[in-house]
This record gives structure tokens, C-alpha cells and sequence, in this order.
């Protein structure tokens, strides 16, 4: 101890205290000393202050900006749960600032963050086509990067003005939930008038439903998260469906078309509400599997734009209190369907005297974690009245097109499709000639937006040979040759047709079954020809197999 006294290296009392909270202190402080000549008895001081000073800025700082927020700033916050996520995140991605940003996520689909809203039809990759894509397409599916800003605070601007865009992810919410369901989006601006906020939204909205303009939207239900009420999650997008690829008879698919659109007009709606009749409108479709049912609910819904809401009365969700929920969820404006209703337990259930008498199936043993008192199923299957409640009840949900199929039309109760439930039946039988005639054109008739010899004549190459990226319009003489060559395909594809048909009986086989016959040799319609009788004779066997 004397000898580091005679060193001059004399013990400090914040040195020990040091010591004591950071072990070893004294020994570093001894060596600096003694081999540097470095007094630290100088600077700890002057990092004491530093470190007070960096202390109060940061206090005074956080205070100063959460009185500027609260006072001197608007904002508007968006749930992942809510379908204004995907609208922004769509804008976002496509702002300079998301591009540039040196901290980013990285997507092929922007809306794969959380369970929520299902992959929701992210189709950029299908909504552009070109020859100079062929090659890739070939090699694998295109799936297009987006890139995001990253978790925290970007500035950007908007129409002049600075905005703050923030991506939060809030780790204090519940255990059960996964990451991604616990992020959450802010967007703010400076000022107190939030309209550029609103515009925003707007333009973010507008972008989203462009996007989707030439769809047909489809929802299916979804549960909950930790059992909690079943809701609508966006399952994906078709594009619409013209009413002429339907196998139909025109009066039948003008008849509906005329009844949807005098319905849908804004005032039949208030003829309804002066009248005191419930504003409703059901269809059921009936056939045999396999003859367009599902294709016509998807071409009336592209036809009038509307979206899709698909109910599935086998699912988990199909109670009464869970149905209730969704049905009460459903816009103002769109098409439910309920898909081979004939399956879903409900058929005759009125009407069969031995009903009461059947037994019922014992319940499901609840399970460790459930609430004391609660059976899974128990009480929770769908009955024919709660059904009935529900399309249309007292507190059913008006405004909306109901469409009902099913494969055996006997097998349902007649209180399902009385008249004010259903209010048009659409029946739907086994290809007729005319029917299989209609499929052969559809599958072999040419298209303008199909590529052509001329198309591909006329299309300029690079320097490198490659071919352009951007269509040339054809010329007059091009048009022409096209008229041309299209009445003279046309003329064969008919007499084709009328060979085919005969070779096919009538009423014997879906339409789905001979488009999957003619899609087997798409570019070849002799070949089908050939191949029709030999496909008869084994789709035969095949059924009679079946049975």
C-alpha cells in the first residue's frame, strides 16, 4: 500500500464507490495512471455532467414532443384488424420515401402480416401480361417485392406538407396474439386541421379500390382470435366474369340480370321502406353438380360490382349466435351466398314426424381451458329456425342479395324456399346440344387480346434483338387481315361445334365435365373431336364405378 502511495497514485473516494458498483474501476484507473499518465479524476466529472445533460435533454425533449403532439399536431391510428390497413400499406408502398427508406420490410404480399385479413387477393402479378413475360412465366410464378418502411417514425411528404408516418408494433398486448396482430400504423401531420389526413385516407382508398376495379372481391368467414366473434377476413379476387360465358338460356340470365338491377336501383329501396316490406332479395339455384351454379354468382356479382360474402354452413362458425354476428356485419350492398345448403343438415326438418324422436348426439367433452359451464356444440347447431331468424327475422339485415344452391332441390324444407325467401329460382340442368355447342365456341373462339402471327409480326425489336417492352397498335391493313381471318375461324369453329355436339348425348353429362374434356385439347378442336366418343364411352364406366 506504501509503495502506491509513493507512486503518487493516491485512492480516491468516488473510486471506491466506482469499485464497488463496476468491480475492477480501481485497477483500470491505477493502470491509466501509472502507464499513461492519465488522471481520471479530471474527467469523471466532466461524464457525470455529460451524462446529465444527455438525461435532461432527453426528458426535456420527450416532454416538449408530447405537448407539440397533443397540441400542435393531428394524427389517425389503423388497427391491423381493419381493412384501412390495407389500404395504406398499399399507398405506402408506393411513395418515394418507401422506396428510398434505408430501413424497410420486405413482401411479396403486403397483406401477410397477420391472420386477420387472409392474403387478400394480392393479383399485381396477374393483372399485367405481355409477350416479354413469357419466359419468366415459364420459369416459376412472378411475385412482385414490396418494400415498406421499416418498424418507427419516417417523415415524408404530402402535397407540400411534412408527415410523420409511424409503424408500431405494441408488445404489451395479450400473450396470444402473434406479432404481426399486435402492429399498428400513425400517420400525422402538423397543424390542427386534420383534413390533409383525410385526404390522404381518401387517395389511399381510391388507389386500393382501383386496384380491384375490374374484380370480384370474395370474403369468407373466419374465427375469432382466443374465441371471440367470427368476422369477414378477405379471402381473394377474381377477376369478373362476363355474364356470356355462362351456360344459360338468355331469357333465364336477362330475366335475373333485369330483376338484380331493379332491385339494386336506389329507388326501389325507398319504394320498399314507404310500403313497410322488408328490402330483400333471394335466388336459389338448383341443378345437378358440375352445371354453373357458382359461375352465375360470380358473374352477377362482377356485373353489378359488388362483393362476394360466402357463408359455409358446415363450418365451425355456422351457429346461430355466430351467423347473427356476421350476417350483422354485412355492408349494405353485397351478395351472400350460401353454397349446397341441401348438405347442411337442415332438409326436411320441419316436416319429418320422426324428428323429435331421433336422438340426439352426445355432446362434445369440453375441453381443460374452457370457461366452467361452457360445452363446445353444445346448444351451438344450427337449427332450420335459426336460420330462418336470421335471412330474414326481425333483425335480419336488409340490403342484400341472397343466392342459395343446391344439388337436390326435394331435399329441402319448404319453409326455406317459400316465396318472400326465395324469390326466383334459377333451375340448371345437364348440357343440352345447344349447351355443348355454346362451350365448344367458348373454348375455341378467337380473341382479339390473344396473340396472332400479325400481332407478332408487327411488334418492333430492339437493337439486341429483344422485343419491345410496349404493344404497337396495328395498322389499318392489319385490322383487316384480322376481320378476315377472324369471320373465317369463326365459320369453322360453328361447323366444328355442330360435329361435336352430336357426338356428345344430351342430358347426361355436366357442362364442367365436357369443359374438362375440350380444356384437355384447348388448341386443338379436331383432336376433341376425335377423342368425344372414346371419352363417352369411358366417363361411363367411369360413373357406373362410382356407384
Amino acid at each position: 500500500m506504501s509503495s502506491q502511495f509513493a507512486d503518487g497514485v493516491v485512492p480516491n473516494p468516488q473510486f471506491a464507490l466506482l469499485n464497488y458498483f463496476f468491480p475492477g474501476f480501481s485497477m483500470l484507473t491505477t493502470a491509466l495512471q501509472t502507464y499513461l499518465g492519465i488522471d481520471l479524476n479530471f474527467y469523471i466529472p466532466l461524464l457525470v455532467a455529460l451524462f446529465g445533460l444527455n438525461f435532461a435533454w432527453g426528458y426535456i425533449s420527450n416532454s416538449a414532443w408530447s405537448w407539440i403532439d397533443a397540441y400542435l399536431m393531428s394524427s389517425f391510428r389503423v388497427r391491423t384488424d381493419d381493412e384501412t390497413y390495407n389500404m395504406l400499406m398499399l399507398w405506402i408502398s408506393r411513395q418515394a420515401f418507401s422506396q428510398n427508406s434505408r430501413r424497410f420490410l420486405v413482401n411479396t404480399d403486403l397483406y401477410s402480416r397477420n391472420s386477420y385479413i387472409w392474403g387478400a387477393g394480392q393479383d399485381d402479378s396477374d393483372d399485367e401480361d405481355g409477350e416479354e413475360d413469357a419466359a419468366v412465366d415459364m420459369l416459376g410464378p412472378k411475385q412482385t417485392l414490396h418494400y415498406t418502411p421499416s418498424f418507427g417514425s419516417h417523415l415524408f411528404w404530402y402535397k407540400g406538407w411534412p408527415m410523420l408516418f409511424e409503424r408500431i408494433q405494441n408488445n404489451q398486448q395479450l400473450n396470444f396474439q402473434s406479432a404481426s396482430e399486435r402492429e399498428e400504423l400513425s400517420v400525422s401531420c402538423f397543424g390542427r386541421n386534420p383534413s390533409l389526413l383525410k385526404d390522404l385516407i381518401v387517395e389511399a382508398r381510391q388507389l386500393y379500390l382501383k386496384k380491384d376495379e375490374r374484380k370480384t372481391l370474395i370474403y369468407r368467414s373466419a374465427s375469432g382470435s382466443y374465441g371471440g366473434e367470427p368476422y369477414w377476413q378477405r379471402s381473394m379476387s377474381r377477376p369478373n366474369r362476363p355474364f356470356s360465358t355462362v351456360i344459360l338460356s338468355e331469357k333465364m340470365k336477362q330475366d335475373l340480370i333485369d330483376d338484380a338491377a331493379d332491385y339494386l336501383n336506389p329507388a326501389t329501396r325507398r319504394w320498399y321502406a314507404n310500403r313497410g316490406i322488408p328490402y330483400r332479395r333471394g335466388y336459389l339455384l338448383y341443378g345437378p353438380p358440375g352445371t354453373g351454379k357458382s359461375s352465375l354468382s360470380l358473374a352477377l356479382a362482377g356485373y353489378f360490382r359488388m362483393k362476394i360474402y360466402i357463408v359455409s354452413l358446415s363450418s365451425i362458425n355456422a351457429t346461430e349466435e355466430g351467423l347473427t354476428s356476421l350476417f350483422s356485419n354485412l355492408p349494405t350492398r353485397c351478395l351472400v351466398l350460401l353454397e349446397d345448403i341441401d348438405t347442411a343438415g337442415l332438409t326436411h326438418t320441419r316436416e319429418e314426424p320422426d324428428a323429435a324422436a331421433t336422438p340426439s348426439p352426445p355432446p362434445i367433452p369440453s375441453s381443460p381451458n374452457a370457461p366452467p359451464g361452457q360445452t363446445p356444440g353444445a346448444g351451438g347447431r344450427l337449427s332450420l329456425s335459426g336460420l330462418l331468424n336470421i335471412l330474414d327475422g326481425v333483425a335480419s339485415q336488409e340490403g342484400r342479395l341472397l343466392i342459395m344452391t343446391t344439388n337436390h332441390i326435394e331435399k329441402l324444407d319448404k319453409a326455406l324456399i317459400r316465396p318472400g325467401r326465395v324469390d326466383m329460382m334459377v333451375p340448371f340442368s345437364l348440357a343440352d346440344r345447344t349447351m355443348t355447342q355454346a362451350i365448344f365456341r367458348a373454348i375455341y373462339a378467337p380473341f382479339e387480346s390473344e396473340i396472332t402471327s400479325d400481332e407478332v409480326a408487327l411488334k418492333p425489336k430492339s437493337k439486341k434483338g429483344a422485343a419491345a417492352s410496349k404493344r404497337v397498335e396495328p395498322d389499318e391493313a392489319a385490322k383487316e387481315r384480322w376481320a378476315k381471318q377472324h369471320a373465317e375461324i369463326s365459320q369453322r369453329i360453328e361447323a366444328l361445334s355442330l360435329e361435336f355436339s352430336a357426338k356428345i348425348p344430351e342430358f347426361e353429362f355436366s357442362p364442367a365435365e365436357i369443359q374438362g374434356l375440350l380444356l384437355r385439347h384447348k388448341r386443338s378442336p379436331e383432336d376433341v373431336i376425335a377423342a368425344a366418343e372414346a371419352w363417352v364411352i369411358q366417363t361411363r364406366k367411369d360413373k357406373k364405378e362410382k356407384e
